[in-house]
């Protein structure tokens, strides 16, 4: 938990809201079918043989025979730690966090017992770690060994390095587990304890200076420009550490002199330096990416034609609206920008334009495609026709060092027991555009004979790290389960693939489009599952960090389902260690510590949010039919700039939004029909709409694209000129 800003207390309240989702709601007014949605879920529980050696290391432990105690926790850690463990009601950790969570739990004796078995070992990691400046195995002191000797200097070190690299919401994490619980029970007393045992992992004695690791928690605040909280924990650490000094910034300073005087220095930093590169969803995998700079929206500068794509639910144009889209319009594409290169994925394809002129790039003799599935048209044909019965296609790609990633093919992802799986399958292919489109590797090629198991599906477009290709992925059956896998970036080959859940879905037995993206900051991947929990893993290999529970919605009409469902591209928002979450199965809206999943708050939203657009000024915006700003500390709704009192905009029920809207500079563009509206957050007001009437376009998804706009629609991609002037507004 971040000092002063992620300060948690809502425990009590959780678990309010689970046993009232686990009440059934009664129907009121006219009788409407409902059906029940569980919201139990499936996780990688530890088998019994685990859970009775860890009884009996309670055992043990109560009648204070250590030595058992120890190596049972011990061999337990080692052999089993890939599998979960509750320890909460709503929360999951990993066996092996569960057994440190055990063993830091243990007396001074025990404590000293343990770190005799295993000190010589964790003492190499670590000194071979420094030497070498290895995090990877300064990791495995802290995975494996975390209540050795080493752990908290192992845990120092790796926050030092994470912060070199820039990474501070990581060396954050680091810091945290260093302070003792009695530190963190003054902040967050009603959680910290839970019959008598942290529910997160903290070193449990360490003898590193604790003024020291206080300064570098609020070093790491500062840099990271969340300077609200850094003002507010600034006070208590003057107060209690005052005339502490040691070696920080590269020098010997008294911290709070050198801390406060910092923080002043900080409002009058320039802004950091961001790309104007957009090569994944959102911009960025924190799935936060501000744009520099406003967008200069001049006339139309090129259009091309899009396929549409088929309604969202069985049928035509009857049933449930759908939210900031028209139901037999669906707003799919979430094109990309990279190296003055416009690129889309359809069914089948990979497209790429020209920025400025909009040719397109490397096309192939059947048309527009630089990548196409040729040798699987017939597979992509009928999933073009062949809508779901829940859930709408959207296509998305990552581009990284001038490779592509694409998840093509069927957007079915959970099909019924009946369907002919293999005419309807997915694939997620690698292209290379220094190659003009070829492909280097395609699943399931790749995967050899498991590729072909027909139960499983790519849920859509993977993010890229130098190690790994991760991807989400589902698999059908009575219950969908969600996986996370990583391949290997050269060969497209797995890695690793690890189960993060398991549970009902709003489909109820009907085939259904899914298309979860992850979110990925520094070495750990948050998965946003929409099957009734988060989840962080390891980017190493899959290890979960921790998996939370949020209350579902319990009772679904089957004539008028919730609008919440239309959530079905909201990844998980990375900002300043907080992960944000807005999953389609909960009427909530809800922010958790990134580095240990406990909740920091939850807002009972309005429905009609469908799109998280990050992080500005200290607030998420988010839209859907309107547009809202939610206070990030709080949870609270705030007004929107240059309106006061309201909770919205509009307040009332015109116009509405038509997909999804971007951030950029100190500025909030927001799509409607007609018009793109403004808000700047540095003025806090609202400016004059961008007319797209009298620019002949309409609405829809809107990717940044140098000091331009792209409006990608559901039937065309629009790319303006970045002219500015007196332009119609």
């Amino acid at each position: 938990m971040c000092v002063g800003s992620r300060t948690i207390g809502l425990t009590v309240m959780v678990a309010s809201w689970l046993a009232s989702a686990s009440t059934p709601a009664r129907a009121q007014g006219t009788f409407t079918p409902r059906v029940d949605l569980s919201d139990a879920i499936l996780v990688d529980e530890a088998d019994a043989a685990t859970r009775t050696h860890l009884e009996r290391a309670k055992a043990f432990i109560a009648d204070e025979q250590w030595d058992e105690a120890v190596e049972i926790l011990r061999q337990v850690t080692e052999s089993h730690g890939g599998k979960v463990l509750p320890v909460s009601p709503w929360r999951f950790v990993s066996v092996r966090d569960y057994c440190h969570l055990q063993i830091a739990s243990l007396p001074p004796a025990a404590l000293e017992l343990y770190r005799s078995r295993v000190d010589d070992r964790a003492q190499q990691w670590y000194e071979d770690g420094l030497r070498r400046r290895d995090a990877g195995r300064l990791r495995d002191v802290v995975d494996q060994l975390f209540c050795s000797t080493w752990g908290d200097d192992a845990l120092l070190a790796l926050g030092d390095l994470a912060l070199e690299a820039g990474s501070t919401g990581e060396a954050r994490g680091y810091w945290e587990k260093i302070l003792p619980p009695d530190y963190w029970a003054r902040l967050a007393p009603a959680v910290v304890q839970t019959n008598g045992s942290p529910v997160w992992l903290l070193y449990p004695d360490s003898d590193l200076d604790r003024a020291a690791v206080r300064a570098r928690l609020l070093l790491a605040i500062i840099l990271d420009g969340d300077l609200k909280s850094a003002r507010q924990a600034l006070e208590p650490f003057r107060r209690e550490c005052g005339a502490a000094e040691g070696k920080l910034g590269g020098r010997r300073v008294k911290y709070a002199e050198f801390l406060e005087e910092l923080l002043s220095e900080s409002s009058g930093w320039p802004a950091e330096k961001v790309d104007r590169q957009w090569p994944t969803f959102a911009g960025s995998p924190q799935r936060d990416k501000v744009a520099p700079g406003e967008i200069a929206v001049g006339p139309i500068a090129w259009e091309e034609p899009l396929p549409e794509t088929a309604p969202a639910e069985a049928g035509s144009s009857t049933g449930p609206r759908r939210i900031a889209e028209a139901r037999d319009q669906l707003l799919s594409y979430h094109p990309v920008v990279v190296d003055n290169l416009v690129l889309v994925s359809t069914f089948d394809e990979i497209r790429a334009y020209d920025l400025a002129s909009g040719k397109p790039m490397w096309s192939d003799s059947e048309g527009q495609a630089m990548y196409r599935l040729r040798e699987r048209g017939e597979d992509a044909a009928a999933a073009r026709f062949g809508p779901a019965g829940v859930g709408a296609p959207r296509f998305t790609l990552t581009v990284r060092q001038r490779r592509v990633y694409a998840r093509l093919g069927s957007p079915v992802t959970t099909r019924t027991s009946d369907q002919p799986f293999m005419a309807r399958q997915s694939y997620l292919v690698c292209v290379d555009l220094d190659l003009q489109g070829k492909c280097l590797w395609a699943t399931p090629d790749t995967l050899g004979q498991e590729g072909n198991d027909p139960s499983w599906a790519f849920e859509g477009s993977p993010l890229v790290d130098g190690d790994g290709v991760y991807v989400v992925m589902r698999r059908s059956g009575v219950r969908p389960q969600q996986y996370v896998a990583c391949l290997h970036p050269e060969t497209g080959r797995l890695k690793w693939r690890r189960l993060v859940c398991g549970a009902e879905t709003p489909g109820m037995g009907q085939e259904e489009m899914t298309h979860n993206l992850l979110t990925l900051d520094a070495n750990t991947l948050y998965c946003n599952t929409n099957l009734g929990a988060v989840a962080a893993l390891s980017t190493r290999d899959g290890q979960i960090r921790w998996i939370t529970r949020y209350p579902r919605t319990r009772q679904l009409e089957l004539t008028r389902r919730p609008k919440h469902l239309c959530r079905d591209l909201t990844p998980c928002v990375y900002h300043h260690g907080i992960v944000y979450v807005a999953p389609a199965d909960s009427e909530l809206l809800l922010a958790l510590d990134a580095p240990t999943g406990l909740l920091i708050w939850p807002t009972p939203f309005p429905e009609d949010v469908v799109h998280l657009l990050g992080v500005v000024d200290g607030k998420l915006v988010a839209s859907g039919d309107k547009l809202w700003w939610i206070d990030t500390l709080s949870g609270k709704i705030v007004s929107p700039p240059g309106t006061r009192g309201a909770v919205s905009f509009p307040e009332g029920g015109s116009p509405k939004g038509i997909g999804r809207g971007l951030l950029a500079g100190d500025r909030v563009y927001w799509p409607t029909w007609d018009k793109i509206y403004v808000f700047d957050h540095k003025t806090n007001r609202q400016l004059e709409p961008i007319n797209l009437g009298l620019r002949h376009a309409a609405g829809g998804n809107l990717v940044p694209a140098g000091d331009s706009l792209i409006i990608a629609g559901h039937d065309r991609l629009t790319v303006f000129r970045a002219e500015r002037g007196p332009h119609e507004r």
